[in-house]
């Protein structure tokens, strides 16, 4: 499976375009641009996959469905994070909930809650590939704040400890910022340093 990543919106967000052979998936589409587009001209987009519903990683969503066709999945414990944000929720096409395995053309995706920066917060795993996308659960030294309506470092811990318990040699692709090694974080985050290794 190829990975594209793009910068979009006004707090950069990480948006990834997905492409297993002839199938395709975008993560986060929380705004555009020029690459983008250009990208979504050359590929026809099976699903827009939110991560959590704030609105610079999904105010994008509806627009690319009604131009595109694709189905928008999230996980419907978000509906009152939209709203908290001053966003309708999206029209939501498939309700994601923990352990759902997606497929992308010959490629398999499965869906982790991961509550606590929000309380329907994803991450999508492709095993194969050992890469799993956190939205805003986990960054490159850092880790997702919850102050935001919904938010609770008692569950993000939980989610941390369960990221933490895939071992190393995994790719950690998040909503902002570069790309980590989970084996990275465990020795240099010191959010991570304080939870241990965790369990899954």
């Amino acid at each position: 499976m190829e990975i594209k990543r793009f910068v979009v919106g006004s707090l950069f967000t990480n948006a990834y375009l997905l492409v297993a052979g002839e199938e395709v998936a975008l993560v986060d589409p929380g705004g555009t641009s020029a690459e983008l587009e250009l990208a979504l001209s050359q590929v026809r987009l099976k699903y827009i996959l939110l991560t959590h519903g704030h609105f610079d990683h999904a105010d994008h969503a509806e627009a690319f469905r009604a131009r595109t066709g694709a189905s928008i999945l999230y996980h419907p414990q978000e509906r009152p994070t939209f709203w908290s944000m001053g966003r309708t929720p999206p029209p939501l096409d498939r309700a994601l909930a923990d352990g759902d395995c997606l497929s992308l053309g010959q490629e398999e995706l499965w869906v982790w809650h991961l509550p606590g920066h929000s309380p329907g917060s994803l991450g999508f795993l492709w095993e194969k590939g050992k890469t799993i996308f956190v939205g805003d659960v986990l960054f490159a030294g850092s880790v997702g704040r919850t102050d935001l309506p919904g938010g609770s470092w008692e569950e993000l811990s939980r989610s941390l400890s369960r990221l933490l318990g895939l071992g190393d040699g995994w790719r950690v692709l998040p909503g902002h910022g570069p790309a980590t090694e989970l084996s990275l974080e465990r020795k240099r985050n010191p959010f991570l340093r304080e939870l241990g290794h965790g369990h899954p």
